[in-house]
Order: structure tokens, then sequence, then C-alpha cells
């Protein structure tokens, strides 16, 4: 009997990845905080912001955590994720910068934790600079 080769199996490739956009945006006003051209998604995204922020109780959140067991007075939530058939949308507050959120938006066939991995590391090299 011969053996068939050995076939090496290779992860697909992360489809969408990178095509994950980032931008910093007001909270209050919506407005992309650096110019690095046209983003439309991001603009989009960064539209929402005060409609989202300005009508949520700034408590909002940490009652929602503590009712999911987290800790009083922490800040358990650090993202808001919003997926679509075609997005995945995320938006971070940063905890260094009051009133300013990170954005990302990348195709929805992203891995969702590849994404969140992602805007983590650039949210935490952000707030070191």
């Amino acid at each position: 009997m011969t053996q068939a080769p050995e076939r090496k199996l290779t992860p697909p490739p992360m489809s969408g990845f990178a095509e994950v956009e980032f931008a910093t945006a007001s909270m209050r006003t919506g407005a992309l905080l650096e110019d690095a051209g046209a983003h439309p998604k991001l603009e989009g995204l960064a539209a929402t912001l005060p409609d989202l922020f300005g009508t949520v109780d700034t408590g909002c959140l940490d009652r929602i955590a503590e009712r999911l067991g987290g800790a009083a007075g922490g800040h358990t939530f650090a993202e808001i994720l919003v997926l679509s058939e075609q997005h995945v949308h995320v938006i971070q507050p940063l905890a260094e910068r009051p009133g300013v959120a990170f954005l990302a938006v990348s195709p929805a066939d992203s891995s969702v934790g590849l994404v969140l991995s992602a805007v983590r590391a650039r949210v935490a090299a952000l707030e070191e600079s």
C-alpha cells in the first residue's frame, strides 16, 4: 500500500481584516479628529456619537455592567460593538481623553475577535503616547 502524500493544512486567509479603518472622533460633535482623507464609513459612524452618547446617562453602562456581575463603579464595558450585514463597527471611548472615541470599521466577514484585538492594541498605543 502506498501512502497518500501528506497535505499541509493552512488556515484560510483572514478575509477583510486588512481592510479595517481606524479613526478618533469627538463624542460631542461627531467629527473625525484627524484628516486622513475621505472615510465615509468612519464619518457615518462618527456622526452617530452625539446621538448615542448625548442621550445616554453617563452612568448607564456602569449600571448595566453591575447588573451583569461587574464590579460597582468599575468600567467593565470598554467597547460598543455594532454588527450589520456589511460591517463590524467598534466604538471605544478613550479613558485618557474624555469626550473622544476610537472608531473602527471592518467588513462583516472579518473576525470580530481579531478586529477587537486590533482596536485594543491601537487604543493602548494611543493612550500611552
